[in-house]
């Protein structure tokens, strides 16, 4: 009959069990075994509970439990048939089915042997699991050479399941340091599908972040060949670390890359640092630098700095997929017509926002025009509700333009705006009073003079309207008719240089600007017109927009206007119409479309057209076409499916409709085996200058290990929207 189980430090009846440890016996019967932990846990004065049917010798210092044993230790557990304790050689021995758990670890064994004083243990035949990574394995043995510190001989690692696992390691000696989370073996071998196909003397990787080699990288290219990078993680400090990257190009030799982060309550960063000495194609030394670093000075300060520099044009599409670049480049990796780099202090409270901030750019695309420097440039705006519906916006800036070639200089900007909005349900009205004022201070000034000032009032007047509909099936439909007046007088602005100014890329919401043809302060167009549009939604039962749609004009009154050199020029009655429309007849399909066409609708200026379909995960069908009068003529088609099982492929092609040829061409494909995911992709691009780029990126993961190869997920999100392979 069962009795009440026993500990060492009270004892209570129960109605099933008995009485098995005596009260002065101290000891710790089991720890966590078998990686991360073979058995045992050292002997300290804490309670142990003993469960089992029945008790032999208990009180001579040999006393055997057997049926059932359940031995409990702080947050550990050993399970068997039968369990012997030996006082004299301080050892305990488990027998037929051994189980012993742990946090995060269990592990099942016919036998184990447990030296408690001496935190030693030996298992025979253990079979193990490690929750967090899903990782199992088995041993012909294991033992713990001390505290939390274990060897497994002759032993093998998967995340995979079956008979036959997809890929597993076989060593010869497994050492797990359970104190450090640190895992190393010899003599290894990776089967995969049951073969043998790489070798390793030693290996050794961390359960948790740890300094020590990562997977290596390879790759290859038309314009670097094939590549082989060998990283070295650096575990600096709990926020800190540093990864050091041996790449070896068979066209190009050896560059060494760095990458150092660090991240602090006030403050985070990282820091590239790119080294190619002896360039066999350029013949001279290659080097790339970039640091971004953002920091918070409290009391609404605040500093950031993005500084990037290589050492020649071409860096970016010779080794941009390597080089963990582009958040700082215009037009993408590889087709960057130049870099930027910038640092600021800033200030922001509820009415204000200020700053210094200093940006550079270095030019990379042959002929290639980068903006002006700014260095510096100071700003100060602020934003106060003046009573009820009013309010009072204040812009104002302090430039100095600098450049090696061209008129440079100084700009002041002030900017004040009044204005009033009155809102209701049924629509709003929104007078407004703008002053542009600019003085200039200009250096290498021909033909400009050496100070130029230019004041211009703006008035304007926007207003709207809200038509509601609500259907029987509970859908809604919105009509918006908007409008807005703006008057600028007209003045020539041919003796301002042109330092930030540029024409943009006009769509519907650019009508409602005052300045509705520039962008920057160089040029402000004169303005005696009003711009018409019309928007509308349709909202389903269920609150999803099925589609939405605009289209708006300006009219103007003034029949001369300024072109970008500042000039006076003739101007026509009306604007082109501006079109926008989104629509999604079902919830995974959308089309996407924006257009300009001339004023007499017969001739199209500008058109992008998208169509997207997402009918589940990993599928994504991609149709673009892209047009712009004189410039672009383009049109595209990618996708990422299901092809069969667990495989998918995905594809991008890119066609110039003008020069009659491909820009860029991607083929992939990808395999989720669960336990291990690959995918390979082939890349053609058209570059800059004409230059063409191949190059093959390959990845495969072993879940619960590492990963080899080079990650291409952003290179497949810029050209196969929608898609992702997430391992």
């Amino acid at each position: 009959m069962k009795r009440a189980p026993y500990h060492t430090q009270k004892s209570r009846p129960h109605p099933r069990r008995r009485p098995c440890l005596p009260p002065g016996m101290r000891m710790a019967l089991l720890g966590a075994l078998l990686l991360p932990g073979m058995a045992m846990a050292a002997a300290v004065e804490s309670p142990v509970t003993l469960y089992a049917d029945q008790v032999q010798g208990l009180g001579s210092g040999h006393w055997t439990a057997t049926g059932h044993v359940e031995v409990l230790y702080g947050d550990r557990r050993l399970y068997a048939d039968t369990v012997r304790y030996d006082q004299t050689r301080d050892e305990i021995t488990a027998d037929g089915h051994v189980r012993m758990i742990s946090p995060g670890l269990e592990t099942d064994a016919p036998k184990a042997t447990i030296h408690l004083q001496a935190n030693e243990g030996v298992v025979v035949h253990p079979r193990y699991l490690l929750e967090a990574q899903q990782g199992h394995g088995h041993a012909e043995s294991g033992r713990e050479l001390s505290k939390d510190h274990y060897q497994l001989n002759e032993a093998c690692y998967t995340t995979c399941h079956g008979q036959k696992p997809a890929w597993q390691l076989r060593s010869s000696q497994i050492n797990l340091n359970q104190n450090d989370n640190y895992v190393s073996t010899r003599n290894t071998t990776l089967d995969v599908l049951g073969l043998p196909v790489f070798w390793m003397p030693y290996l050794s990787f961390p359960l948790k972040r740890h300094s020590g080699f990562l997977a290596p990288s390879v790759g290859s290219s038309t314009i670097n060949g094939f590549y082989l990078g060998i990283p070295y993680y650096f575990d600096i400090a709990r926020n800190m670390d540093d990864t050091l990257t041996v790449n070896y190009f068979t066209r190009r030799g050896v560059m060494l890359q760095n990458e150092f982060r660090y991240l602090e309550p006030n403050y985070s960063g990282k820091l590239y640092l790119d080294l190619l000495p002896s360039d066999q194609l350029t013949h001279r030394n290659v080097w790339a630098i970039s640091w971004q670093h953002n920091q918070n000075l409290g009391d609404g300060f605040s500093f950031n700095a993005d500084y990037n520099r290589v050492s020649y044009k071409n860096f970016l599409s010779d080794f941009g997929g390597a080089a963990g670049f582009g958040s700082s480049f215009v037009g993408g990796i590889g087709n960057a017509p130049y870099i930027s780099s910038s640092g600021g202090l800033y200030y922001n409270d509820a009415h204000i926002s200020a700053g210094a901030t200093l940006q550079g750019y270095q030019e990379l695309a042959p002929g290639g025009a980068a903006p002006y420097s700014q260095l510096p440039r100071l700003f100060a705006d602020g934003y106060w509700r003046v009573g009820r519906n009013g309010y009072f916006d204040w812009h104002s800036s302090f430039n100095y333009f600098s450049a090696s070639t061209g008129p440079t200089g100084q700009r002041l900007d002030l900017t004040p705006t009044l204005g009033w909005r009155f809102s209701r349900g049924w629509g709003f009205l929104e007078p407004r009073a703008r002053l542009y004022y600019s003085h200039y201070q200009i250096q290498h000034n021909a033909p400009y003079a050496r100070a130029v000032n230019r004041t211009l009032p703006a008035l304007s007047l926007k207003g709207g309207l809200n038509f509601v509909r609500y259907g029987s099936n509970g859908s809604t439909a919105l009509l918006q008719p908007l409008f807005k007046y703006t008057y600028i007088p007209l003045q020539s602005q041919s003796n301002i240089p042109i330092f930030d100014a540029s024409q943009p890329y006009q769509d519907f919401p650019m009508i409602f600007e005052d300045n509705s043809l520039y962008t920057g302060a160089d040029r402000i167009n004169a303005a005696n017109q009003v711009a018409l549009g019309l928007r509308g939604t349709w909202l389903t039962p269920s609150g999803r927009q099925l589609w939405q749609a605009a289209v708006g004009q300006i009219r103007y009154f003034n029949h001369r206007q300024i072109n970008l050199a500042g000039d006076i020029v003739p101007q026509n009655q009306q604007s082109n119409y501006f079109l926008e429309g989104q629509y999604a007849p079902l919830p995974d399909i959308n089309l996407i479309a924006s257009s300009q066409t001339n004023a007499l609708w017969n001739q199209l200026e500008r058109l992008n057209l998208r169509a997207q379909w997402l009918p589940g995960p990993q599928r994504v069908i991609n149709l673009d076409y892209r047009f712009t009068r004189g410039f672009v003529d383009q049109t595209g088609v990618s996708g990422a499916w299901p092809i069969y099982k667990r495989w998918q492929a995905l594809a991008s092609y890119q066609y110039d409709v003008t020069d009659r040829k491909p820009l860029e061409e991607l083929v992939g494909i990808g395999y989720d085996g669960g336990c291990w995911a690959a995918h390979m992709m082939v890349y053609h691009q058209i570059l800059l200058g004409g230059q063409s780029n191949n190059a093959v990126y390959l990845e495969i993961v072993l879940r619960g290990l590492t990963s080899l190869g080079n990650a291409s997920n952003a290179l497949l999100s810029q050209y196969v929207p929608g898609a992702s392979m997430e391992f």
